[in-house]
């Protein structure tokens, strides 16, 4: 009976203790979600509302006008640094950023305290999150980390609506935008694009890498760039904003052919009247409806940009019927053209600055960004002026180098120069790389271009510039010299900061997306980012010349660049490799089978004290004048190598003879050609190679010494001479 009593007493208590847990979590329930939600984003337990915000800036605040400017004058390029990384710090109200992050994916615009880039300060600015693939990502993937990207917005709440007397801007510049590295994991990829652009000359946004903090909090290192708006084409055309047209949007989901639904708002001037379906409400409001809504790509699908963008709807459709028109090979008038004659190109000059058109997608081919307005439909800046003319604008290069695909090093450095979409991937079949494996009429703004073959040889031209400007060196079509491996210097010169700022300890909210470690993933990404650079502008420059080989991708693992793999290499067959520190490359025939290595070259200048090097001087009979490299290929060439050094080199400028050294005790003389902007010679022996004459060679062996022993004579001399002068000075003071 103890027993039956003890246990009916102990099943009643348990009972009692699960009625109160029970209790307890009905009391905590309301509490719960919010509690999951916090803590996946923000600093706090506490959901925050919007009626929780602070956006409202204070009448008193003052504009600092000494910061205020007009962006054509490109004072604020200065804030971009291109060989450091820049500091910017935001302070923000606690509520303000906690709804930022909580409600991330929608990108919500708060309103901050002040913004702080270099030693500028800038009150009450507007903030957000940015992307949209990345973005999803960033909040559904990656959960106890904010690290966001941003865009700052400095005139979103100082402006005349608001009861000032003017748009805050930043020395002209209006936003800029922060990005997170998601794909990433060298921080450099678009860095080097955006560099490439400029260089070519097309309207850029300004850009550069900073460290952000946010409330004193460290939240990594992030791509810093001018957001794409008036202020890029204000400096590039050095014109004012009242003199540019509003239309400059980033269309998605298009490819931008005209629907002919639209004509029956065309009257017989060939001009739009929309007032039928684009009407102002009674708040001033523009609102599509009808056939126009479908083209609700054509203002970014979103309201906001409508407003800006309304009056230039006629203009931008009247833009997009003639593009259409003249990529299926028809004038205006719907009749049909010769798409070679000076007509055609006439046509086109009315509704394109065509040579900034041509330039853009050489650069975007050779930069091999497949997440692009042809694969996916968007990442491109569009600008038509009020003529319906219009330009292109380079935007979103975070998967350049084969990131988005191919994937792989050497089809990234071999892919088609003609090739920027989703066929099948031609890269990948056997199928000749001519123009009939090709076709873009579904994208009448490349379209135009590439039926044209006066057009495209200028394409192709401008390729081969990209690969001079990047790392090949020499003379580009607009009269430029370059100096090979100008790329690999940049990122050279970023690489220490960048890495000190990536290795810093980070807020508790935040760390690095996308299954990144910093600063280690930066450390292995950088050498093959170096790398491919060399890569694809040996592939350009091969196709571009009509030169049958393939480049090899041995040594560079596309994959420690992000969003990529480590692919297969050639290692039969007619196969070019190149050095990226020196810009020098070979091209030669190889019989290896897939258990020798693939080409890959190595060129070092050897050292006054290496055996061989004294060997090598002791035939030459002297070391004046002369240089002596070892270049080392992974593989073997069954014939011949054909080597070529860039003559716009420092290191090569000039050079006089060539010879090379199998280390048997005798050296050959080679036979130096000059082919345009490099020397060109044959050989069947690199392992070691003598230059005479070219650059400003180091002396080595027998002169070094000399001019050492004379500087150090010299030096003892005044040694001597200020011994002799103290004890003259002493003795005299003795005296006294």
């Amino acid at each position: 009976m103890v027993w039956r009593w003890s246990r009916k007493r102990e099943v009643r208590l348990v009972t009692r203790a699960v009625l109160a847990a029970v209790l307890l979590a009905a009391l905590l329930l309301p509490r719960v979600p919010a509690l999951a939600l916090t803590l996946e984003h923000g600093t706090t337990d506490k959901r925050i509302t919007e009626g929780m915000l602070s956006n409202t800036p204070p009448s008193d605040y003052e504009i600092d006008k000494s910061i205020q400017g007009d962006a054509k004058d490109g004072v604020y390029n200065d804030y971009f640094l291109k060989d450091d990384v820049q500091t910017v710090s935001i302070e923000v109200d606690e509520n303000n950023l906690n709804y930022l992050l909580q409600n991330a994916a929608d990108k919500p615009t708060v309103m901050t305290k002040s913004v702080t880039i270099g030693d500028k300060t800038l009150g009450y600015t507007g903030l957000k999150t940015k992307g949209n693939y990345t973005l999803q990502h960033a909040v559904t993937d990656n959960p106890g980390s904010d690290r966001f990207s941003f865009t700052i917005n400095f005139g979103k709440f100082i402006k005349k609506s608001n009861g000032f007397s003017k748009r805050q801007n930043f020395f002209g510049c209006h936003k800029i935008s922060f990005n997170n590295f998601y794909f990433d994991k060298s921080m450099m990829k678009e860095f080097i694009a955006m560099k490439l652009m400029s260089e070519m000359g097309l309207p850029t946004p300004q850009y550069g890498l900073a460290k952000l903090y946010i409330n004193q909090k460290y939240y990594g290192v992030y791509f810093m760039v001018e957001a794409l708006d008036s202020s890029i084409l204000e400096q590039h055309k050095g014109v004012e904003d009242k003199d540019l047209s509003p239309y400059l949007t980033k269309p998605e989901e298009s490819t931008l052919e005209y629907d002919t639904a639209m004509d029956r708002f065309m009257k017989q001037d060939g001009t739009f009247d929309l007032g039928t379906v684009l009407k102002q409400d009674g708040n001033g409001l523009y609102k599509a409806s009808g056939a126009l809504k479908k083209q609700s790509y054509l203002w970014e699908d979103d309201e906001e940009t409508l407003q800006d963008v309304a009056e230039m709807m006629p203009t931008v459709l009247g833009w997009q019927r003639k593009l259409t028109l003249l990529s299926q090979g028809k004038d205006f008038q719907g009749n049909k053209i010769d798409v070679n004659s000076d007509q055609y190109l006439k046509l086109l000059e009315e509704i394109m600055d065509v040579d900034e058109t041509v330039r853009y997608f050489a650069a975007h081919s050779w930069l091999v960004q497949l997440d692009d307005m042809f694969v996916v439909l968007r990442n491109m800046g569009l600008y038509i002026d009020q003529d319906g003319k219009s330009m292109m604008l380079p935007w979103d290069y975070d998967l350049s180098f084969g990131c988005y695909y191919p994937s792989m090093a050497e089809t990234t450095a071999n892919m088609h120069i003609d090739l920027m979409y989703r066929a099948d991937w031609i890269a990948f079949t056997d199928q000749p790389r001519t123009k009939e494996t090709l076709d873009y009429t579904r994208f009448p703004f490349f379209q135009v271009i590439y039926q044209n073959d006066a057009l495209m040889e200028r394409y192709h031209q401008y390729m081969k510039d990209c690969s001079k400007i990047a790392a090949l060196g020499g003379r580009t079509s607009d009269g430029k010299t370059y100096e090979p491996c100008r790329f690999v210097s940049s990122i050279s010169k970023m690489e220490d900061a960048l890495l000190r700022a990536a290795d810093q300890k980070l807020a508790k909210n935040v760390y690095y997306l996308n299954k990144t470690e910093q600063p280690q993933d930066a450390r292995a990404a950088l050498p093959n980012l170096k790398r491919i650079i060399a890569l694809r502008a040996l592939g350009v420059l091969l196709q571009v010349d009509g030169m049958e080989a393939v480049v090899s991708g041995y040594g560079c693992n596309l994959e420690t660049l992000g969003n990529a793999v480590q692919g297969m290499n050639s290692f039969r067959g007619r196969i070019a490799a190149i050095d990226e520190d020196t810009g020098v490359y070979s091209v030669a025939d190889y019989q290896s089978s897939r258990s020798d290595n693939s080409p890959s070259l190595r060129l070092r200048e050897m050292e006054s004290g290496e055996l061989v090097y004294q060997r090598i001087i002791e035939q030459a009979g002297g070391a004046a004048g002369l240089r002596v490299y070892t270049l080392m290929d992974t593989a073997r060439a069954s014939g011949d190598y054909m080597l070529y050094f860039p003559a716009s080199s420092k290191e090569f400028a000039d050079i006089q003879e060539i010879y090379s050294y199998d280390g048997s005790g005798s050296l050959k003389k080679l036979e130096v050609k000059k082919e345009e902007d490099r020397y060109c010679v044959a050989a069947a022996s690199i392992e070691y190679l003598v230059f005479k004459g070219g650059g400003s060679p180091e002396e080595k062996g027998p002169a070094a010494s000399s001019r050492w022993i004379a500087l150090w004579s010299g030096g003892a001399v005044l040694v001597v001479a200020a011994a002799v002068v103290m004890i003259l000075w002493r003795r005299k003071k003795k005296r006294r």
